[in-house]
């Protein structure tokens, strides 16, 4: 029978150090394909990824069970992540925002549709999704590839990013908005 996340950190908790290494596998190539998505492409994603799931064994002894096991990762990954930008002085902007860091967009461009989460799964699309993702705020960026790539309701986003549940889906109806302008003039 497999163990759920909340019993390999109890078995882990308790001295199983076996546990740990099945609960990394199990998440890893989740973090990794966020982090890699997330990040500028000149930056290390497996040094992130590898001080992401160090700081998660240093501090899973803090973990509350009665939080998302998979959120608390992934916001981890998110802050190790900004924290290697802010090291290498490293700044992601988008041709959209001002110098305020404000998005020109307004804010009642109409949104038909949700852009479908098959977007992502075609391979034929990803390597265009890819391109306009790096293109576009960080901010949109990190929840829609919470959202689409990995799977995650609106709620555990606003969880993961810290922000209010509100933000989190203006910021996805920006992005949606935002990327289908793009892909209309992309020629897509």
């Amino acid at each position: 029978m497999e163990r759920d996340d909340s019993q390999l950190i109890r078995d882990h908790l308790g001295g199983d150090e076996r546990s740990f290494e099945v609960l990394m596998k199990r998440h890893i190539k989740a973090v990794y394909n966020f982090v890699y998505r997330l990040v500028p492409t000149n930056v290390d994603t497996d040094e992130i990824v590898s001080e992401t799931f160090f700081k998660v064994w240093k501090n899973l002894k803090k973990f509350r069970a009665e939080e998302n096991f998979t959120a608390w990762i992934f916001t981890i990954a998110r802050n190790t992540a900004y924290d290697k930008l802010r090291k290498h002085r490293e700044s992601v902007f988008s041709d959209f925002d001002t110098e305020s860091g404000e998005n020109f967009l307004s804010d009642t461009l109409a949104d038909s549709e949700p852009l479908p989460p098959e977007l992502f799964e075609k391979e034929e699309n990803k390597k265009i999704i890819q391109e306009l993702l790096e293109r576009i705020p960080t901010a949109y960026r990190e929840v829609l590839l919470l959202r689409y790539a990995n799977e995650f309701t609106f709620d555990d986003i606003a969880k993961i990013l810290g922000k209010p549940l509100d933000t989190v889906k203006s910021q996805h109806r920006r992005a949606l908005i935002l990327l289908r302008k793009m892909l209309a003039s992309f020629g897509g």
